[in-house]
């Protein structure tokens, strides 16, 4: 899966959206988000579960790039 947004610069350190699924992101699907959120708490990283319902979260690396992982079945 690949999002394609157009943003009016999107490399800004500061001022981006609190939820990472307003800014550009690169996702990746997961089997389960769960051992992920057991994870990001136990380091520290603050994430957003997606505001559409769907088992996804959004967490930005340490140069405030924003990553998501979806919940989804193999596709293989």
């Amino acid at each position: 899966m690949i999002h394609l947004m157009e943003l009016p610069n999107p490399d800004p350190l500061t001022g981006r959206p609190e939820h990472g699924g307003r800014d550009r992101h690169f996702c990746v699907g997961v089997a389960s988000i769960e051992p992920l959120v057991e994870k990001l708490e136990a380091a520290g990283v603050a994430y957003t579960k997606s505001m559409s319902g769907r088992a996804a979260l959004f967490f930005r690396d340490p140069d405030m790039n924003c990553l998501e992982c979806v919940e989804m079945e193999s596709w293989r």
